[in-house]
């Protein structure tokens, strides 16, 4: 605003005082645009044939003429100034300590004493943002500088705009850049283009150098996308102006220490690398903060980024069974799979989002709380995570689930009946489990430390006990050169509770010798009444007896229609032939087993192939195809086992019934899928443990779940995009880097606060393939954002990933701290100007010719000029007229 007052109240030079200068002197036009109207010369010499030329030359200049004054024609001229109009921009910045404080405020005050009383002095004052400390006036000391301005963070091309605004254009005009040249912000080098082309000198000059002892962190460096569970190379820069000495480096990852260690800095550059794994997938922010003994300066000793984690498909399960042969299955498929009760469910939807599909199996309503629901809910329609429900009349009979948040999501409606069960006859079953000190040696599995066959062992043995039902006659003995009953041959409903006492208490201990073990299990069963009677040995193939002793123990087995399975664990050969006849002769199955890992899933699907021969008393279920579905792809419903029960239900409109199933009259859904809001919802009517529990050991019982899942699954794709919440200035700021080569839209954000409130932010792009927005106050934590991307005014798609925001004291500086002034900066921008660096106070305040520019319109001649011609045009005129005549 001053210098525009000063522009409208200049007087312009004579033209006597412009001729006077020739030798500075230019021509300008102020409209330059009013020229175009010259094109029209060409009309005005075809209207002038009829007429004598003299009067069309005299029109055409008065035309021309008229042009150039209403263009705004001018002389000008650059003359020596009478006047200096000089603005100091003084970097105020936390990079200034306050000896460099005190150099600023002698700086100026030499300046001003220098310069003459007709001259012009103004202060501006900057760091992230710039500020008027003292406006244009006749030049004199200049009293206290400001602290810090907004941030530590230097904007030298903030400072030297501000300058140049404040530079009256009728003086020589100069800028005097006092700083340490630690640009962290902006781009100094456009400011000094601008100033170049407004005739405005730079002159800069830099603090003295105080002597440091200053370590300081300068880079952490990771790749930006890695993958779950891979070790990732933090990289740090550090430099260290002391001398050489230990210093305490610790990492963090979403707020939280990762661990500290110790490092020795020799002096100067010392670069860092620690090898790091960092688990769960999703977008983190990582930290890493440098601490040595006489660190004089330490806001430079912390480093933040961003990384994202690429992971496997994460499903959480939801089951009150101590082992799911669902979760085995799945996890054989590739995925990872939390199992928890419904006592353990995630309370908080960041928690929820880390899952790309949630499981329930076979789960009651008085398990489940309405506020985890309505969670679920949020889950599945807005941030598009599947849900996939399985149970029969335990779940999808629960009256407990009517008018809950379950209800909506299901694809199904919710009915209290259900068809007349299947009763099967009850199975025998001897569990026979080898104890003996090998069993406490490794597999040879990776990973597999002593003693876990056995534990492995154990676990399947209770899974096994919780797939069967309270009829079933159940027993299991331990042995190592000797049998130990755990538990005669006896209903399930007496043994559960004693089995489940006993058989985690089993050790290791002892030589190896089924035979008497194996016996007893065959005497036991032999007296009982069930039709299908079955064996389960599980050993790792020593044994203190010939192979030949055994024979007769094995006919034995196959005269009282007795399967044993025999389960051989280890890597090596010993009695391998034994086992496999065993199995053979009495009609089980012999595995051959080097990963302990597999035992429970194996021991299921074994007992689940039982289950299946056992005599049924009524009628069983089969599945049927209903609407054609990629879930089914590669599985035909007339190779799946029949079903024991299901629940009733309906479909909903807009669902789809994948698989059906027949009782009486009525056709109801088994497999049924929809969509809902920007998530999938599978329904599955029988439940795992009772109404199909012979799908355990079907072939495509694995095929079939983890194409359900699949299916369901939060579709993900997040190396797309990777984002981070960073804290500067007490400012929140949300970036948010796309690795899309070929990325052609615009994005947009929706911060969700709670489960009623969300932020919409406009993105916008602060680098290629990078976006930012300025985020509300918040609290530290982890929030849920759903990124999306927008192309010819439309969504096209999007991604929900969890940002953590870090807490006030973890700020990131934006600010540079370095020992040493960046001259080469300083040196470069002044002498881009014709400025230089560091120059005595005499050169700032001397005049030098050419640096003051004059103009004087014309248009005090031009307007006349253009009368005189268009009278003599008309005068030439009427002469020829009367001649003529």
């Amino acid at each position: 605003m001053l210098a525009q007052e000063r522009a409208l109240t200049m007087v312009e030079p004579t033209l006597s005082y412009l001729f006077a200068h020739l030798e500075t002197a230019g021509v300008t036009v102020r409209q330059p645009w009013l020229l175009l109207l010259l094109l029209l010369v060409p009309v005005l010499l075809v209207r002038g044939r009829r007429v004598p030329r003299a009067a069309t030359a005299l029109r055409i200049a008065a035309f021309s003429l008229l042009v150039l004054a209403l263009a705004g024609l001018a002389l000008t001229a650059r003359l020596p100034s009478e006047r200096l109009s000089v603005v100091a921009a003084v970097d105020v910045s936390a990079s200034i300590d306050e000896q460099g404080r005190q150099w600023a405020a002698r700086y100026l005050s030499e300046l001003a004493a220098a310069l003459a009383p007709s001259d012009e002095l103004a202060v501006v004052a900057f760091a992230r943002e710039a500020e008027v400390v003292r406006p244009p006036a006749p030049p004199s000391p200049v009293e206290g500088l400001p602290r810090v301005l907004a941030a530590p963070a230097t904007d030298i091309e903030r400072g030297l705009d501000a300058g140049l605004a404040l530079l009256a254009p009728d003086a020589e005009r100069r800028v005097i850049l006092l700083s340490d040249g630690l640009e962290s912000r902006g781009d100094s080098s456009r400011a000094i283009a601008r100033a170049r082309r407004s005739g405005v000198r730079v002159f800069a000059a830099a603090p003295p150098q105080a002597l440091h002892r200053d370590v300081a962190l300068l880079r952490l460096l990771v790749p930006p996308v890695v993958s779950e569970a891979a070790i990732v190379p933090l990289r740090l820069i550090a430099r260290n102006q002391a001398a050489a000495g230990p210093a305490q480096l610790t990492l963090f990852a979403d707020g939280q220490p990762l661990g500290s260690e110790r490092v020795t800095l020799q002096t100067g550059l010392n670069a860092i690398e620690i090898p790091y794994r960092i688990s769960g997938a999703g977008a983190h922010q990582l930290a890493a903060e440098l601490s040595a003994p006489d660190d004089d300066i330490t806001a430079n000793n912390r480093r933040e980024t961003s990384l994202m984690v690429l992971g496997k498909t994460r499903v959480l399960l939801i089951t009150s069974a101590p082992h799911s042969p669902l979760a085995a299955v799945l996890e054989r498929k590739g995925m990872v799979v939390e199992v928890r009760t419904p006592e353990r469910l995630p309370e908080r939807l960041d928690e929820l989002l880390a899952y790309q599909c949630v499981i329930m199996q076979d789960t009651a309503a008085a398990r489940l709380d309405a506020k985890r629901l309505a969670l679920w809910e949020r889950y599945v329609r807005d941030f598009g995570g599947g849900l996939v429900v399985i149970g029969g009349e335990r779940t999808f009979g629960d009256a407990g689930f009517k008018r809950t948040a379950l209800e909506s999501l299901l694809p199904v409606s919710l009915e209290p009946r259900r068809p007349q069960r299947s009763e099967r006859e009850p199975l025998g079953l001897f569990v026979l489990i080898d104890r003996s000190n090998s069993m406490g040696y490794n597999s040879r599995a990776r990973n597999l430390r002593d003693g876990e066959k056995l534990r492995y062992a154990r676990e399947a043995a209770l899974a096994v006990i919780q797939q069967l039902k309270d009829q079933d006659l159940v027993g299991v003995i331990a042995f190592d050169s000797q049998p130990f009953e755990l538990a005669p041959l006896r209903r399930l409903r007496e043994n559960r509770k004693r089995l489940a006492d006993t058989i985690p208490r089993l050790a290791e201990g002892g030589g190896t010798d089924f035979y008497d073990a194996l016996e007893s299990a065959r005497a036991q069963l032999a007296a009982t009444a069930v039709g299908t009677r079955h064996v389960i040995l599980l050993t790792d193939g020593d044994t203190n007896r010939a192979a030949a002793d055994h024979y007769p123990l094995i006919a034995a087995l196959g005269q009282a229609a007795i399967s044993v399975t025999t389960i051989r664990i280890g890597a090596d050969t010993v009695n391998l032939t034994l086992l496999h006849d065993i199995s053979a002769q009495t009609g089980g199955q012999f595995y051959h087993v080097q990963d302990a890992e597999t035992l429970p899933e194996l021991m299921l699907r074994d007992t689940s192939q039982r289950l299946v021969q056992a005599p049924r008393q009524e009628q069983q279920f089969l599945a049927q195809l209903g609407s054609p579905s990629q879930l089914l792809r590669g599985l035909e419903p007339q190779q799946m086992p029949p079903l024991s029960g299901y629940a009733y239900s309906r479909i909903k409109p807009g669902a789809e019934a994948v698989l059906a199933v027949t009782a009486r009259d009525r056709t109801d859904p088994l497999l049924a899928v929809w969509q809902y809001g920007l998530g999938r919802v599978v329904a599955f009517t029988a439940g795992l443990g009772d109404d199909a529990e012979t799908w355990v050991g079907w072939p495509g019982f694995g095929k079939l779940w983890s194409q359900v899942v699949h299916w369901t699954a939060r579709d993900e794709t997040p190396w797309d995009y990777a984002a981070a919440v960073h804290r500067r200035d007490g400012q929140l700021e949300l970036v948010v880097r796309t690795f899309d080569g070929s990325f052609d839209g615009s994005l947009w954000a929706r911060l969700h606060l709670s489960e009623e409130q969300t932020v919409d932010l406009a993105l916008a792009a602060s680098e290629p393939r990078e976006f930012a927005a300025r985020l509300p106050g918040l609290a530290a934590g982890r929030y849920a954002l759903t990124i999306v991307k927008r192309r010819s005014e439309r969504d096209v798609n999007q991604r929900t990933v969890v940002v953590t925001v870090p807490g006030e004291d973890e700020q990131v500086p934006e600010e540079r701290f370095a020992p040493n002034a960046d001259t080469a900066l300083l040196a470069r921008l002044s002498a881009s100007t014709g400025g230089q660096l560091n120059a005595p106070v005499r050169e700032l305040v001397a005049r030098h010719a050419g640096t003051r520019q004059l103009a004087r319109g014309l248009d005090d001649v031009l307007v006349p000029l253009v009368m005189a011609l268009f009278l003599g045009d008309v005068a030439v005129r009427r002469l020829t007229r009367r001649v003529a005549e």
